[in-house]
């Protein structure tokens, strides 16, 4: 059930921000569409690597596979530093209840995940994609982590939107990155 709604809220959320990319123009007229469209259908979800692309800018200067998956990675990373900042700010507010301890949990894995991502970043740059594609999968387990650490203690997580958010980063990334592997 819950897994049924994160798909349809995954899609509700990707169909927001396509007709939001398409409304304004902005993005969509100056991005390379056909580039980004057709590197996209070469991933397991085309219509969320689209869209996740279509959020940054440089997507519209890109001219390879590597340049896409080098965004989506820089985009994961800046997702990981977000969420840090999010959760440290939760958790201070949250120090005497039961949240506090699953949100240390929490802070803990998305500061081990973004000090991974920041030190082997380089591993990309030097054409090591599969260390790269290890250490994306070590990232978007820090999802899991915080997911499990409030299920533990029976409480709604109140940073499940963020955590959709590392997980699908992640999963952009990740499919990209596959395409250079295969290489």
């Amino acid at each position: 059930m819950q897994t049924a709604m994160a798909s349809v809220s995954t899609f509700i959320a990707m169909s927001l921000v396509m007709l939001a990319a398409m409304s304004s123009g902005l993005l969509v007229a100056y991005a390379n569409t056909e580039f980004i469209s057709r590197t996209c259908n070469k991933t397991n979800n085309p219509a969320l690597c689209i869209a996740v692309l279509t959020t940054k800018p440089q997507s519209a200067h890109a001219s390879t596979e590597h340049d896409l998956a080098r965004i989506a990675l820089e985009l994961t990373i800046d997702t990981a530093k977000h969420n840090v900042k999010v959760i440290n700010d939760l958790d201070k507010k949250k120090q005497s209840k039961p949240e506090a301890f699953a949100l240390a949990i929490c802070l803990k894995a998305y500061t081990e995940a973004t000090s991974a991502l920041e030190i082997y970043a380089s591993n990309f740059q030097i054409g090591s994609y599969t260390s790269t594609l290890a250490n994306v999968s070590f990232v978007m387990g820090a999802s899991d982590t915080c997911k499990k650490a409030f299920k533990r203690i029976g409480k709604e997580s109140p940073v499940s939107y963020i955590d959709r958010e590392m997980t699908e980063h992640c999963s952009v990334a990740s499919n990209l990155i596959n395409l250079l592997v295969r290489k």
